[in-house]
């Protein structure tokens, strides 16, 4: 089995995808007696948080097979996902957190607390999928006609002012915790190269995600339309393939 390291950032946005998709009050089966507790249902569905990330690039629950009980830090590794020491701490807390609280809580605590580490270059890496996913949670927990303040254009207005975000762009990058005082000083206009003077990798089609957003923004379009358009002109899928970009 080819093992694939996977970073902080690329698994919050796997677990963002989750939560989007499920909704944020989702919850793993609260009262479901935690010794016969399984990843699928018996009927083969993805039962809990990290089921449903896992099951985008096709684990089954056969090739689980009795890895169910043993936890995210053998499962990840079983199913061919190294994780760094920063994804693994989002990982255990985010399965430890959804035990008794929503989804939605789970993931934005877990992540608060994994950043508490340093980054490696493997948990700044992004591909479209994921900078889609956190793009989506950013748009729609705004105002849903939420656009660029008047006389404020995401091409001609820094992604970070004072410490704070103010673009869509901006506030997605703040959602990954870029630092935000060192982004303020740079004053930077372009996602693109915000992120890549922090030190992120982002795949060619994270590349045209960003681009695409930014350029819908600037004609005034809301954060929803801006991130739908994104997502149709790149027809980003979470596949297997993905977990690569």
């Amino acid at each position: 089995m080819t093992t694939r390291t996977l970073g902080c950032a690329e698994l919050y946005g796997r677990l963002r995808h989750a939560v989007n998709q499920m909704g944020s009050q989702r919850r793993t089966r609260p009262d479901a007696d935690a010794a016969a507790f399984s990843y699928f249902t018996d009927h083969g569905s993805p039962a809990d948080l990290h089921c449903h990330v896992l099951h985008g690039p096709g684990v089954t629950a056969d090739a689980l097979g009795t890895v169910n009980v043993e936890g995210v830090d053998v499962t990840y590794p079983e199913c061919g996902f190294a994780l760094t020491e920063k994804a693994a701490r989002l990982a255990q807390f985010s399965q430890e957190f959804e035990e008794s609280w929503a989804w939605g809580d789970a993931v934005a605590t877990a992540a608060r607390l994994a950043h508490q580490l340093d980054d490696t270059p493997a948990d700044r890496r992004l591909g479209d999928a994921v900078l889609l996913a956190v793009l989506r949670y950013v748009a729609h927990r705004q105002p849903p006609d939420m656009t660029p303040l008047p006389g404020w254009l995401s091409h001609t207005t820094p992604l970070f002012i004072d410490g704070y975000p103010t673009t869509l762009l901006g506030h997605a990058a703040a959602d990954l915790h870029v630092n935000a005082v060192t982004a303020s000083y740079m004053a930077e206009t372009s996602a693109i190269e915000l992120f890549h003077a922090l030190g992120w990798q982002l795949s060619p089609r994270a590349q045209a995600v960003a681009d695409v957003a930014q350029e819908r923004e600037s004609h005034g379009e809301s954060w929803p339309d801006a991130v739908t358009v994104a997502e149709h002109a790149l027809v980003g899928h979470l596949d297997r393939q993905d977990w690569d970009r």
